[in-house]
C-alpha cells in the first residue's frame, strides 16, 4: 500500500472515532436534561400546592380580622366612627372633583370626630382628642385646604364650630381655630370660653392688638377678675399705653395687688416720667418681697436715673446676689463703675459678663471695648468689636458704629470695607448716615483751589442721607448730615431748614447741631448768630471743633491772631483736622508767616494727597519765600488734574514772570481771563507781565480792568498811578493817587507822589 493511501485511511478512522465520541456525549447530556425536567415539574407542583395552602390560610385570617372588626364596630361606636371617617377621608383625598356628596360626608365625619369635646373644655387642653382622631382630623383639614374649603363655607352649626375650634387649637391650626371660634362667637358673643379661646389664639399668633380686643371683651364679662386685670395691664404696658396703670390701681383697690403688680406700676410710672412715684412703687414691691432680682434691677435703674449712683450700685449688687446670670445687671454695674478711673478693671469685668450674657446690646460691646482700650489692651479692644460683628454680621447698628469709629480715626478704607461687607438684604438708617459722612470726609480731601467741593461726592452724600431718612424720618443725625451737605452745595435755605429739624430731634447734650448751625451762620455772613450757636455748643464739650468754628468766626471778623490761637487749640487735640490745618495755613499767609504756612501745607499734602488746595497753599508759601521754581512745580501738578483752574493758571504765570520767562506767562493768563473774566488777580498779573517787558500802556489797560473787577484791588490802583506818574500825565496820576489814598489814607508813597504831581501841575 502506498503511503498516501495509508495516511488517508488512518485519517478516516480517526474522524469516525471522534464523531462517535461526540454523539455519545450528546446522548448523555440529553438524558440528564430529561431527568432534570422531571425533577423541576415535581418541585413546581409541590410549590403550587404550598402556595395554595398559604393563600387559604391567609384568607382565613383576613376573614377572622374582618369578623373581628365588624364585631368591634357593632359594639364600639367610636371605633366605627373612626373607621368610617378614615374611609370618607380617603375617598375625599382621592376624589378628582369636588363631589358634593363626598364633602357632605366628610363634614359629618368631622362632626363625629369632635363630638366628644365638651363646650366647656379648658382652652389649650391637649387631651381633648385621641391620637387616632387627631391624625384623622388633621388629614381632613388638609383635604379641605386643598379644595379651598373653610369653616365659614362648610356651614357648621355653632356647637360643631365651637368643638372644632378646640380641636383645631390642639392641632395648632390657628386659621381653622380662629374662624371656627369666630362662627361660634356670632351666636354666643358673651360666651366666656369662646372669648378666652380667641384671646389665646391671638396670644399664640403674637398679634397684640387683636389680643387686646378679645381681652377687653373678656373683661366686660368679668370686670374685676385679677388675672384678666394683670394680663391687660402687662399687655398695655407692652403697647406703651398709659391706661395700663388704671388696671394696676384697680387691683390695688380690690386689695389683691402683689409685689409683681407694684413692680409693674413702678415701671409704668418711670415710663411716664414720674420717677419719684416709680421709686415709691418699687420700694413697696421690695418691702413685700425682697427676693425678686428683677425688682432690684429696676430699683437700681431708677436710682441711677435720679443721679443716686451710690444707692444704684448697692441695688444692682443686691440683684446680682440673687441672680448672677442677670446680664442687664452686669451691664448697669459696668456703666456705674466706668466713670471711675480707679475702678476700670472692675468695670471691664462687669462689661465682659454682660456681653457674654448677650445683654446691653451694642452699647455694652462698645463700653467693653473702650474699657479694654483704657486698660491698654488695644488689640483686645479691636477684637471685642470684631468678634461681636463676626458673631452677628447682620447687626447693622454695630457695623455702622464700628465704621463710624474707623471714620473718625481716619481709617477711611476700613470704614468703607465695613460698609461694603454688609450682608445682602440688611439695611439700617445708620449705615446710610456713615456712608454719607464718608463721602463728606472724602470731599474735605478733594477740594480744588477755589474751595469748591467735588460735586459727585456731594451728590452721593445727599443720596446717602436721604436713604437714611427714608428708613427713619426722625433720625436727627441724618438731617444734620443733609444740612452740612446742602451748606457745601451753597443751598443755604435748604441747609437752614434741615439744621432746624436736626436741632429739634437731637438731644440738647449733643453739640453737633449747634456747631453746624454756627458754620452755616458763618457761611451766611451772620457772625453774631454764629457766635451764639457756638457758645451753646461749648457748654456740652467737643472743644476741638468748637475752637475750629471760633477760628472761622475770628477770620470773618478780621481777628487773624485770635483765629490762629483757635486753630492751634483744635490741632493740639486733633492734628489730622483737615479744615483747621488748611485755615491755619491760610492765616499764616495773611500774617506773613510763610515758613509756618509751608510746614502746614506739607502736612496737609501728607494727610490728603488729593487735596489740590493744599498744593496751592504750598505754592503760595513758596512764592512768599521766593522759591519760584518749586512753586511752579506744584502749580503744574495742580493743572495736570485741573487744566482749567483759573487761580492756578494765574499763579503759574506769576512764577514764569519771576523766573524771567515772561513769554510763557501770556498763554495761561489769557486762559485764566477767558475762564473767569471777573477775576481781578488774573488781569493784574497780566498787567505785571506786560510791565515786565516794557509794554506799559497795554499793562495800564489790564490794571484798569482789574480795578473794574474789584474796586478794592489796591495793587492795581498803585500800578495805574505809577504808570501815569512815570508818563508825566500828572492830572491822571493825581486822580489815581487820590483813589489809592481814599482806600488807604496812611499810604506814605501815595501821599508823597500826590504832592509831586500837584507841584508839577503848579509849575505848569
Amino acid at each position: 500500500m502506498e503511503p498516501i493511501t495509508a495516511a488517508f485511511g488512518l485519517a478516516c478512522i480517526a474522524a469516525g472515532g471522534g464523531a462517535g465520541f461526540c454523539l455519545k456525549k450528546a446522548d448523555e447530556r440529553l438524558t440528564g436534561v430529561n431527568e432534570m425536567t422531571v425533577v423541576l415539574q415535581q418541585a413546581q407542583a409541590a410549590h403550587f400546592t404550598h402556595l395554595n395552602n398559604e393563600i387559604s390560610t391567609l384568607q382565613g385570617q383576613v376573614q377572622q380580622m374582618t369578623d373581628l372588626v365588624t364585631a368591634l364596630r357593632a359594639t364600639n361606636p367610636e371605633m366605627h366612627g373612626a373607621i368610617m371617617a378614615h374611609e370618607i377621608i380617603t375617598a375625599l383625598e382621592n376624589a378628582q372633583s369636588d363631589d358634593h356628596s363626598i364633602v357632605t360626608q366628610a363634614m359629618s365625619a368631622m362632626e363625629s370626630l369632635v363630638s366628644s369635646i365638651s363646650l366647656d373644655s379648658n382652652v389649650g387642653d391637649e387631651n381633648l382628642l385621641t391620637t387616632t382622631s387627631a391624625s384623622l382630623l388633621g388629614r381632613l383639614l388638609a383635604a379641605f385646604d386643598s379644595r379651598n374649603i373653610s369653616a365659614t363655607t362648610l356651614g357648621l352649626s355653632p356647637v360643631a364650630a365651637h368643638r372644632l375650634g378646640h380641636a383645631s387649637l390642639l392641632l395648632a391650626r390657628f386659621d381653622w381655630a380662629e374662624s371656627s371660634f369666630g362662627l361660634a362667637y356670632q351666636s354666643s358673643p358673651g360666651n366666656a370660653n369662646i372669648l378666652e379661646a380667641l384671646e389665646h389664639i391671638a396670644l399664640l399668633k403674637g398679634d397684640d392688638e387683636v389680643r387686646r380686643h378679645w381681652l377687653e371683651a373678656r373683661m366686660t364679662v368679668h370686670p374685676d377678675q385679677p388675672d384678666l386685670l394683670r394680663s391687660h395691664a402687662h399687655l398695655l404696658a407692652k403697647l406703651g399705653d398709659a391706661e395700663a396703670e388704671r388696671d394696676v390701681r384697680r387691683l390695688e383697690a380690690l386689695g389683691v395687688d402683689t409685689a409683681a403688680d407694684r413692680s409693674l406700676l413702678s415701671g409704668l410710672r418711670a415710663r411716664a416720667g414720674s420717677r419719684s412715684e416709680a421709686l415709691e412703687a418699687i420700694e413697696q414691691a421690695l418691702a413685700a418681697d425682697p427676693n425678686q432680682a428683677p425688682d432690684w434691677l429696676s430699683y437700681a435703674q431708677l436710682l441711677n436715673e435720679e443721679g443716686e449712683t451710690g444707692k444704684a450700685h448697692q441695688a444692682v449688687e443686691r440683684c446680682l446676689e440673687l441672680d448672677r446670670q442677670s446680664g442687664e445687671a452686669w451691664g448697669l454695674l459696668a456703666q456705674l463703675l466706668a466713670p471711675h478711673g480707679n475702678r476700670s478693671k472692675e468695670a471691664l469685668k462687669a462689661a465682659t459678663h454682660a456681653v457674654a450674657l448677650d445683654a446691653g446690646g451694642t452699647d455694652l460691646v462698645f463700653l467693653k471695648s473702650d474699657l479694654q482700650f483704657t486698660e491698654g489692651k488695644i488689640s483686645d479692644a479691636e477684637q471685642t468689636l470684631e468678634k461681636a460683628l463676626l458673631k452677628d454680621p447682620a447687626n447693622a447698628e454695630l457695623r455702622a458704629r464700628m465704621a463710624s469709629r474707623k471714620l473718625i480715626a481716619g481709617e477711611h478704607e476700613v470704614a468703607q470695607k465695613l460698609l461694603d461687607e454688609t450682608p445682602f438684604g440688611i439695611d439700617h438708617a445708620l449705615l446710610h448716615v456713615v456712608e454719607g459722612r464718608l463721602h463728606l470726609v472724602l470731599c474735605d480731601r478733594a477740594r480744588d483751589g477755589t474751595g469748591q467741593t467735588d460735586a459727585t461726592l456731594l451728590a452721593n452724600a445727599v443720596s446717602a442721607f436721604e436713604g437714611a431718612l427714608k428708613l427713619n424720618r426722625e433720625l436727627g443725625v441724618a438731617w444734620l448730615g443733609l444740612a452740612r451737605t446742602k451748606r457745601l452745595l451753597k443751598d443755604l435755605e435748604g441747609a437752614t431748614e434741615d439744621i432746624n429739624r436736626a436741632m429739634r430731634l437731637l438731644p440738647d447734650s449733643d453739640p453737633s447741631a449747634s456747631i453746624e448751625a454756627a458754620l452755616l451762620a458763618v457761611e451766611m455772613g451772620d457772625l453774631p448768630a454764629a457766635s451764639k450757636h457756638i457758645d451753646a455748643a461749648d457748654v456740652h464739650g467737643n472743644a476741638a471743633t468748637v475752637a475750629y468754628v471760633r477760628g472761622n468766626i475770628a477770620v470773618g471778623e478780621g481777628r487773624f491772631q485770635d483765629a490762629l490761637d483757635h486753630f492751634n487749640t483744635t490741632l493740639q487735640t486733633e492734628p489730622n483736622h483737615i479744615r483747621a490745618r488748611l485755615n491755619r495755613c491760610s492765616t499764616f499767609l495773611v500774617l506773613n508767616e510763610p515758613t509756618k504756612a509751608l510746614k502746614d501745607s506739607q502736612i496737609l499734602i501728607d494727610l490728603a494727597p488729593h487735596l489740590m488746595l493744599a498744593f496751592l497753599r504750598r505754592s503760595e508759601s513758596l512764592r512768599h519765600l521766593g522759591e519760584w521754581a518749586q512753586a511752579l512745580n506744584d502749580l503744574k501738578f495742580v493743572l495736570e488734574t485741573s487744566p482749567h483752574h483759573h487761580q492756578a493758571l494765574t499763579s503759574l504765570a506769576e512764577c514764569y514772570v519771576k523766573l524771567e520767562r515772561p513769554e510763557r506767562a501770556e498763554t495761561p493768563l489769557n486762559e485764566a481771563i477767558r475762564l473767569q473774566p471777573n477775576y481781578a488777580r488774573a488781569w493784574y498779573q497780566r498787567g505785571m507781565m506786560y510791565l515786565h517787558i516794557g509794554r506799559n500802556e497795554i499793562a495800564l489797560d489790564d490794571f484798569q480792568a482789574a480795578v473794574r473787577c474789584d474796586g478794592r484791588h489796591l495793587d492795581s490802583r498803585l500800578k495805574i498811578a505809577a504808570i501815569h506818574h512815570q508818563a508825566e500825565r500828572f492830572e491822571d496820576a493825581e486822580t489815581a493817587w487820590l483813589a489809592v489814598l481814599a482806600q488807604e489814607p496812611d499810604h506814605n508813597i501815595a501821599r508823597t507822589r500826590l504832592g509831586d504831581c500837584q507841584a508839577h501841575m503848579v509849575k505848569l
